[in-house]
C-alpha cells in the first residue's frame, strides 16, 4: 500500500508542480509556489544519491526555493543529508481513514466557481498572493482532480484518485470560521465518496500542525511517515 500511497502523492503534487525525473527521485517545484515543502520538493527517492542530492540543490537555488527532500525509511540517506547540512525540518505522518463514514453534503466546483475555491484555500493556508497561480491550476487540473467546498463555503479539499487510493489534499478552513465542524463534514464526504467507489481514503498531516489527534478522532490510522529535511 505504501507504493500506491507514494504513487498518488507524486501524481497529485505533480497536477500543481513542474516534475523533474532525476536519478532516483523526483523533483517537484513550482516557482509561483516558492519554499512551500509540499509543492518544492525532492521526493520519491529510492537510494542514497549524493550527485542527485548536488543536482536538486542546484534546481532549488535556480528556483529561489529552500532545498527539501522527504525520506522514507532511509537511514542511509538521513546520514547523508545531515552530513551535507539538512537538517530535520518536520515529520509527514501518512495516515488512511479506518472508520466506516457518514453520507454528508458538500460541493464540487466547475470552473464557474474557481474563485470560490482558490479564497477559500488562499485564506486557509495564509497565501493570498497565491491566488492567480493557484486559480489557474485549477483551471488546467479540474479534469484530473475534484476540488470541493464544504456546503457553508467555508472549508475546500481537493480529491485526486490514483492506484486504488482516494487522496485528499488541500484541506483547509478560513480562520475566522474554524471549529464549526466543516473540515469534519468534508472529511465525511471524502470518505463516503471513496468507500462508494471501493478506494481507501488516505490524507497527509504534519507533525508541527498538531493534528494527529484531531484526525485519530475522525478514525484516521497511521500507515508510515516520512521525515522531511531541509538546509
Amino acid at each position: 500500500m505504501i507504493q500506491q500511497i507514494e504513487s498518488n502523492d507524486l501524481g497529485f503534487t505533480g497536477l500543481w508542480s513542474n516534475a523533474t525525473e532525476l536519478e532516483c527521485g523526483t523533483l517537484f517545484l513550482n516557482q509561483n509556489l516558492a519554499d512551500d515543502v509540499f509543492f518544492d520538493k525532492l521526493a520519491g527517492i529510492t537510494c542514497a544519491s549524493e550527485d542527485m542530492i548536488d543536482e536538486s540543490i542546484k534546481y532549488f537555488q535556480k528556483n529561489n526555493s529552500v532545498p527539501c527532500v522527504y525520506s522514507l525509511n532511509c537511514p542511509e540517506l538521513d546520514c547523508m543529508l545531515e552530513k551535507k547540512g539538512f537538517t530535520r525540518y518536520d515529520v509527514q505522518h501518512v495516515l488512511k481513514r479506518t472508520r466506516p463514514s457518514r453520507k454528508t453534503n458538500a460541493m464540487k466546483i466547475t470552473r464557474d466557481d474557481i474563485d470560490l475555491w482558490t479564497r477559500i484555500f488562499c485564506e486557509a493556508y495564509d497565501c493570498l498572493d497565491w491566488s492567480g497561480p493557484v486559480a489557474s491550476i485549477l483551471e488546467n487540473t479540474l479534469d484530473s482532480v475534484d476540488y470541493v467546498v464544504d456546503e457553508s463555503g467555508i472549508s475546500c479539499m481537493a480529491l485526486y484518485e490514483k492506484n486504488s487510493i482516494m487522496g485528499l489534499y488541500c484541506l483547509g478552513t478560513v480562520p475566522s470560521k474554524r471549529h464549526r465542524g466543516a473540515a469534519t463534514s468534508l472529511i465525511d464526504f471524502a470518505s463516503y465518496y471513496a468507500n462508494s467507489k471501493n478506494l481507501t481514503l488516505i490524507l497527509e498531516t504534519y507533525e508541527k500542525d498538531n493534528l494527529l489527534e484531531f484526525y485519530s478522532k475522525l478514525g484516521f490510522d497511521q500507515v508510515y511517515h516520512k521525515t522531511v529535511y531541509t538546509i
